[in-house]
Parts: C-alpha cells; sequence; structure tokens
C-alpha cells in the first residue's frame, strides 16, 4: 500500500469494463493524471451516499438539505430511479442508475447552508480528520483494556498484548501518474496464490460460446484461453510405469499437489493397488462412455458447469486421463514430531493437458521433516493438554526433559461425571408423525403437511404457511424432524470413523451428496409444540383452513377462496405469522442432531455448578508428573495446513464433554459440551462453552450469550471416560419421563415420600373445601338437584376418557405413558400451553419437571457435595 493517488478521482460509469475494454493499457496509464486533493470529512461522505430515507442518521441541520425540495442539492436524492436488471433475477442484483454526487457543489452548500457552528461540538469533533492506528501484538505489553460497552456484556480485556502505533500516511507527489507496478522482491509465481501463465497457453480470443459460470449462459462474448495442443501420445498402458505414485499438480490455476492413482484412455485403465500395477481393459460399452466423458469435459473446461471459476478455457482433445487423490494437510507424528505428507481419498478425473510435472513454485509449508528432539518439540514453560491416561483433558505446563519423557506441572480436576451425555439421554423431545398429528387434530394427513410447510397465495406470492420444514431439507428444532421410517439410516452396521471425507477438494472430484429430499424412506415427525401452533393456526383462522381443505395439493391459491375479502384475510393471516415464535427462529439443516433448548439450559446450569465448585481453595490439585510425548498436545503446534484427526475415530455424541486443542476463538484447554451435531460431511459440532469467552455465540439463541461455539471435531479432545455410558445407565433408566428426570437431578425416595404426603394433605383440603361449597350450595338452594349427566364429584374425566377414540398405535414415541395412548392424554399434552395460546418460548412445566435448577439435585449428578464443614481433600 502506497497510499491513496488522488481523493477526488472516481470511476465514472454505472459498469465495469469488459476485458476487451482492456487494450493498451501502457499508453493509457502514460496518459492519466491524478490530482492528490484531500479527503471528504465524515459527514460530507454520508451526505455523499446515503438515502433520503436514512437522513435521520446525520446530524439534524444537514437533513434539510436531503428532503427539502428547495436545496440545491435535492437531486442528489431521487426518490424514484431505474434499476436495470441486465438479465438478472434478485433486485438486488440490479445496477441503480443514480446521479453521480458534484463534490465541489456538495461541499459548497453544505458550507454555505449548515456551517459548523450549528453543529454540536461532540459532531465537530466526529467530523473532523483523526489518526491512523496500527494495532500489533506485542507480548511485553500487559495492560488491562476498560470494556467499551459493558451494557452488552463486554467485559475488560486482561493482560492485553498489544500495542497501537500511529501510522503516517505515505507521502504523494502532487500530480504523480499511477504506475501499476510490483513491489520489488514480489515473486511471481508465488505459493499458494494464482497464475494463469503456469501452463502453455497458445492464444487469447474472443468468442460468444455462451459461458454458464453462475448458472445460466452468458449472452456476451467471452476472452478464451487456448492451451497449446498436445502430439500424439502413448497408451495409458505405456504412461503407467512413469506416472502411477508420482506427485504432480492440478487445479489450476491454484497448482495443488496430488498423487496419480490411476491412468486411463480410450482402451484400458491401469490403476495402482497396493504397489502394483493393474490393467483392465475397456468393453466397447465402457470405451463408449470414456469417450462421451472427456468431451463433456472439454466441453466444461470451455463452457462452464455453472459454478464460479469454471470455463474459460480450450483443452483441445482429451487422449489421456488421470486420477489423482489430492495432498490434505501434513500430519505430525505425536511420537517422534516428524511430519509427512497426507493424501486424500476421494478421486479426481483430470484431463493430463490440466497437469503439470513439477511445482511452479514450491511451498516451504508442504515440505517433510525428520524425527525433532523432545527439547525442540517441547519448549520450557510452554502449554500442554494431556491427551491420554488417567489426566485426559488436563492442561499443564513444561517443565523440561526428564529420562527421554517431558516432565509436566499438572492442574489436576476432580474426575468429572458425565453430566452432558445423562442430560442428552433424560431431557428429550417427543416426536409424532404427520398420520398420527392429523388424526390428533382431525384433519386431512395432506393439509396438516401442507399448513405446516408453504402455502403460497396470489397476488403479491404469500407464503402462509408455518414454514416448520423448509425446502424439504430444513426443520425448527424444536418443532420438527426428518428420520427414516425405520430407526436411522444402516442401523446396526458398524460404527466408521466420523469425519474422515476429504477437507481439500480440487477441479475434477466428483462427490455425490446423499439428498435426503429424494429418500422414500424419509418421513417428517412433530413434537407437541408443533401441533398445538397448528390448531392456534386453525382456531384463529378457520376459513383459511376450510379453504386450503379442498385443494391441499395445489401449488398455488388465489385470494378470492378466501371470501370477497381475501387479500384483507391474507394480510391479517400473515402478520399472525410474523408474530409467532417460530417467525424467527432460524431454518436448520435435518441432518443436524441438536439438544433441546431445555437440554441445553441444563448443561450450563450443570457447567457452573462445576465451575463453581472447582474455583474453590483446594479442589484443583497440581502434580509434576513424566509424560510420554505421545501423550501430549503442545498448544500452538497445529499449523493451518496440518491435518488433525482422532486417533481413534472418534464419533461425537450429543452431551460429550470436550477439551479445546486448537479451536478458533477458544482459549487453550477450555472445557465444554457438544449440544449440536451437523452433517457428517463438514465435521463441525456445536459446543456450549462453561465460561463465557469473547466472539462466543448464543448459537442462534440456544444457549447464553459468550458461550456457544461451532468447532471443528477435529480440533477438539474428547474427555468422556471409557465407561461413561454404562455410569449414565445406572444413573438413568432407559427411555425418558419423570423418573429419570428424578435420577439426573438427585431426587431422593425421602423427597418423593414428602412430595407426596403433601400432595395428599393438598387433595384433602381441596375435598375438605370442596366438600363444605356443596353443601352450602344444597342447603342455599335445596329445591335444585344436580343433573346425573353433569356430576361434581370428579369423575366426569374418567367417563369422558370411556368414550375416547378406539384406535391402536396413537401417541408420541416415547412420550413416558408406559404405551398408553388415548384422547385424554392428547388433551393433556396438547392443552399444557392453553387451547387458544401461542406457543411459548419454553414450556414452563417442561422446564420445572425437567431442568428444574434444583441446586442439591445438579450437585448431586456433578459429584459436588452440598456445604458441609470443611475437610482435607486428599489428591485427584
Amino acid at each position: 500500500y502506497r497510499g491513496c493517488i488522488s481523493w477526488g478521482w472516481f470511476y465514472p460509469y454505472h459498469y465495469g469494463p469488459l476485458i476487451s475494454d482492456l487494450t493498451d493499457l501502457p499508453n493509457v496509464f502514460k496518459k492519466i493524471k491524478f490530482d492528490i486533493g484531500a479527503p471528504l470529512k465524515p459527514f460530507e461522505q454520508l451526505m455523499g451516499c446515503l438515502p433520503p430515507a436514512s437522513a435521520s442518521i446525520v446530524p439534524k441541520p444537514y437533513r434539510k438539505l436531503m428532503c427539502s425540495s428547495d436545496s440545491p442539492i435535492i437531486h442528489f436524492y431521487p426518490e424514484k430511479f431505474e434499476v436495470d436488471m441486465n438479465g438478472k433475477k434478485n433486485p438486488w442484483e440490479g445496477v441503480n442508475i443514480l446521479p453521480f454526487i458534484d463534490i465541489t457543489l456538495l461541499k459548497n452548500t453544505m458550507a454555505s447552508m449548515c456551517p459548523d457552528n450549528l453543529l454540536t461540538v461532540d459532531e465537530r469533533r466526529r467530523n473532523s480528520r483523526g489518526k491512523v492506528f496500527c494495532y500489533m501484538y506485542d507480548a511485553a505489553c500487559n495492560e488491562t483494556v476498560p470494556s467499551f460497552n459493558r451494557d452488552i456484556g463486554i467485559r475488560d480485556l486482561h493482560k492485553c498484548n498489544s500495542r497501537i502505533d500511529v501510522l503516517d500516511e505515505p507521502s504523494t507527489e502532487p500530480t504523480s501518474s499511477f504506475k501499476p507496478t510490483l513491489i520489488e522482491g514480489t515473486r511471481i509465481p508465488y505459493p499458494g496464490f494464482p497464475s494463469l501463465n503456469v501452463l502453455p497457453m497458445k492464444s487469447a480470443e474472443l468468442k460468444p460460446i455462451g459461458v454458464n459460470c453462475f448458472g445460466t449462459s452468458s449472452k456476451y462474448p467471452t476472452t478464451i484461453l487456448s492451451l497449446q495442443t498436445l502430439p500424439q501420445l502413448p497408451g495409458a498402458e505405456q504412461l503407467a510405469d512413469n506416472i502411477l505414485g508420482k506427485s504432480l499438480y492440478i487445479n489450476w490455476p491454484m497448482m495443488h499437489e496430488a498423487k496419480v492413482v490411476a491412468v486411463s484412455d480410450e482402451k484400458c485403465i491401469v490403476r495402482s493397488v497396493k504397489r502394483k500395477k493393474k490393467l483392465k481393459m475397456h468393453s466397447a460399452k465402457d470405451a463408449q462412455k470414456w469417450v462421451e466423458e472427456s468431451e463433456l469435459m472439454s466441453e466444461i473446461y470451455e463452457k462452464g458447469d455453472g459454478q464460479p471459476g469454471s470455463g474459460g478455457v480450450d483443452i483441445g482433445n482429451v487422449q489421456i486421463r488421470l486420477k489423482l487423490v489430492s495432498l490434505q494437510g501434513m500430519k505430525v507424528s505425536a511420537t517422534s514430531g516428524s511430519s509427512k505428507k497426507v493424501f486424500g481419498t476421494e478421486e479426481a478425473d483430470v484431463p493430463l493437458q490440466m497437469v503439470l510435472w513439477q511445482s511452479p513454485a514450491p511451498d516451504p509449508r508442504f515440505e517433510e521433516r525428520g524425527p525433532m528432539t523432545l527439547k525442540d518439540r517441547f519448549p520450557s514453560k510452554s502449554q500442554v493438554v494431556l491427551t491420554k491416561g488417567k489426566y485426559r483433558g488436563c492442561t499443564g505446563s513444561i517443565l523440561g526433559v526428564v529420562d527421554e519423557k517431558v516432565g509436566v506441572k499438572v492442574q489436576i480436576l476432580p474426575p468429572e461425571p458425565p453430566f452432558g451425555l445423562a442430560i442428552a439421554r433424560t431431557v428429550q423431545e417427543s416426536f409424532i408423525s404427520t398420520n398420527d398429528a392429523a388424526k390428533v387434530l382431525k384433519m386431512k394427513q395432506t393439509v396438516f403437511a401442507k399448513i405446516t410447510g408453504s402455502v403460497f397465495f396470489q397476488p403479491g406470492n404469500y407464503d402462509l404457511g408455518l414454514n416448520l420444514k423448509y425446502k424439504k431439507d430444513f426443520c425448527v428444532l424444536g418443532y420438527t424432524r426428518r428420520r427414516y421410517k425405520h430407526g436411522k439410516k444402516n442401523e446396526g452396521a458398524p460404527k466408521k470413523a466420523w469425519g474422515r471425507k476429504d477437507t481439500v477438494l480440487v477441479v475434477g472430484n466428483q462427490r455425490n451428496e446423499e439428498s435426503s429430499a429424494s429418500d422414500k424412506n424419509m418421513v417428517w415427525e412433530y413434537t407437541p409444540k408443533a401441533v398445538r401452533l397448528v390448531a392456534a393456526f386453525r382456531q384463529k383462522f378457520p376459513k383459511f383452513f376450510a379453504a386450503i381443505s379442498k385443494n391441499p395439493d395445489s401449488y398455488r391459491y388465489e385470494a378470492n377462496i378466501l371470501g370477497s375479502k381475501g387479500l384483507d384475510e391474507m394480510k391479517q393471516i400473515r402478520e399472525w405469522l410474523n408474530n409467532i415464535e417460530t417467525a424467527k427462529m432460524p431454518r436448520t439443516p435435518c441432518s443436524t442432531d441438536e439438544m433441546p433448548h431445555a437440554a441445553i439450559a441444563a448443561v450450563q446450569r450443570a457447567a457452573d455448578v462445576r465451575v463453581a465448585e472447582n474455583e474453590k481453595e483446594g479442589v484443583v490439585k497440581h502434580a509434576n508428573l513424566k509424560i510420554p510425548s505421545s501423550a501430549l498436545y503442545l498448544e500452538g503446534s497445529t499449523l493451518p495446513t496440518d491435518v488433525l484427526h482422532h486417533a481413534d475415530g472418534e464419533s461425537p455424541e450429543l452431551g460429550d464433554r470436550v477439551v479445546n486443542l486448537c479451536a478458533n476463538g477458544l482459549s487453550f484447554g477450555a472445557r465444554g459440551t457438544v449440544v449440536g451435531i451437523h452433517e457428517e460431511s463438514t465435521g463441525c459440532v456445536e459446543v456450549v462453552m462453561d465460561k463465557e469467552f469473547i466472539g462466543g455465540s448464543t448459537l442462534q439463541g440456544s444457549c447464553s450469550n459468550f458461550r456457544g461455539k461451532l468447532c471443528l471435531w477435529n480440533h477438539l479432545l474428547k474427555v468422556n471416560a471409557s465407561d461413561s455410558m454404562d455410569i449414565v445407565d445406572q444413573m438413568i433408566p432407559v427411555g425418558s419421563g419423570k423418573s429419570a428426570i428424578d435420577n439426573i437431578l438427585g431426587v431422593s425416595k425421602e423427597d418423593e415420600v414428602e412430595k407426596e404426603d403433601e400432595k395428599k394433605k393438598s387433595a384433602e383440603k381441596k375435598e375438605i373445601k370442596q366438600s363444605n361449597k356443596i353443601a352450602l350450595d344444597e342447603n342455599k338452594n335445596a329445591w335444585k338437584q344436580p343433573s346425573p349427566m353433569k356430576s361434581r364429584g370428579g369423575k366426569q374425566g374418567a367417563w369422558r376418557e370411556a368414550a375416547g377414540p378406539s384406535e391402536k398405535g396413537l401417541g408420541f414415541k416415547g412420550a413416558g405413558r408406559g404405551g398408553k395412548t388415548g384422547l385424554h392424554s392428547w388433551r393433556r399434552m396438547l392443552a399444557s400451553n392453553g387451547p387458544t395460546g401461542l406457543p411459548k418460548t419454553e414450556n414452563a412445566s417442561f422446564e420445572k419437571t425437567n431442568t428444574a435448577d434444583s441446586a442439591a439435585g445438579l450437585k448431586a449428578i456433578l459429584g459436588v457435595k452440598n456445604e458441609a464443614p470443611k475437610q482435607p481433600t486428599g489428591d485427584a
């Protein structure tokens, strides 16, 4: 950066130049002269870019210049203007044809009609040019930076290792010509940066071929680069000996290293299998397929495949194709410290002419190295996390190398019970199928399915559906989910390593993602909250449901089916939908598995209790231990180019306790609990940390602010004990329900007896009051006799239950009712928030029952004793 060449110059067109316009550039640059000028003041900048609707942002004296009809610059702020869509679909993709700002007129008008003396002292300060600050890391700095806004939860920043330097603006001559030259010492090509000229180019010409790099073919000519034509090459069988197993460079223009695993031509394919060459001749059908694929490949390189970056290269005829696995990164040995290259498993199919035989710019980040000494690997006073053994997950400080092992001062935490797994097992949502939900509400299954999705109405293209399921692949957590009809996919199959797919893909990779939307074995399921929401919707707008019921399979509906005032009815429905709870809730991929909000709240409270206990004096111990290097993870030892996998391919589970190794934004060794698991191909999990941290989020409203974090699973260390699930099984019975909740919260039998006694006493008092009231009514109105059909004896509910539906199999799965079904149970669940009320943020009764913040209960499961006379604690 060499400073601004001109503060007053701007590009005076609404459209960028085509590459065909950029000709004879050296002579063009010689003619261009710039005046340095001076930068605009902050308020002048705002007046030059804000629309009149945003006039409230600028100080009051300036607002009339943007809104008053007699303003000399009112033409800068048109209320109506042309938007050139230029073939685009969405409004934000169009080009706004707005007038260019005359800076001289703007500045003169502001100075004459709104002088600085009309501004407040603070506004004048804000409107002045300040200094340019540069923030740099400095270990010598160790100051406390006060919070800039405590009202939003930002805390003071203690031990801030950064300093502030004032930068001087680069000096620029008043009338200098722009010289686009590279800084001295610049390397081209540079490792990791793209370069077009690393492949031999024959020509570049403008062709109207309809390049498609954004989903549609271009209507304009495109500059096409043509590669040098290859001579006639030997066949794949002859080339295989010199190519198989070699490291070549693909993914032009980035040029990424990859290893050849197969060579093919029209006649055969030669593959490397366990370091041996295996030849397979093509059948007539396979040979024809190879030719067709090669022709398609040439066409995609030239015309694109709808993806940005594709198209624009004429590669000519394809004679030889290579199958390669791309370099994923470097793997560092935990035992010796040596590093070696790790190649992927997903093959890329690349034509030979798009391959380089040697790197145009060798990258030192991907050079293998030999073993390192323990002293070099583990410098004194550096921080580590123990990855194996009794103290797995504990942090420590390096003391030195002792007897071929590493001396570490370990911070020993008390053993931690698997409270995350226990909560995940206990606090679960109950779900019902579409068919059962429709039966409960006595409506057609197709109507229920339509209402919970999208319902489009014209005119206006109103979407009047609840959108609890969105585009078939997105759901609302706590309301809907998508599952296989008969349990999980491949249930009972051996568990594979999680997240082992290639993370680095190149041109030529074809990953066939499984589409859950097209899987006929998938079904939608709903929680009681979703059923209650549909019931409230129907009660609020019965005409709307009646209209949909007449033709539930239609894609679009007209407003007139809602009556003569259909447009007004549509607006009322849309306003109601905008104000329900789910309107602002995120739509989550159906592949995501996440704890209910109540369970996440319980995890947070449990972590708070655990942290508070560990912060007490004497709870956390320290010990000097000799530990093998293979059981240590050094802080900062994982580079961006390194590949980090769990050694035993551990898969994440909801409730897993984890320790941070190298996740960005988290302190080293910070602990948390897995509350969400995303699609395996992403390799990501959502974690609620035990403590707040700068940069933490709410995980889209799931947890408290500054506690949530989206992390790569491979950047975390799972610290559950090997027998964690056995402990959970002993602590909590299989299934869910009141008994499980009581177990996790540590409710004792004595507490149960006391509760039962209180319930009996309360019932007796209520019965006495009711009897007295009945007796009083009978004495007062002796001539009135209660009808036998309206009994006051409290037996009416049982009588209604006997008249309930006789269908079998109706009911929520795992609802904890001992297999019972019936109308009474449904009504009890659906009426828990009231028959006409909207769904609440949290089910209050569920909160009180399932995740009641009983201090004694949480402490019981966390292994924390209630306050008692302090006694000496032993070693952890």
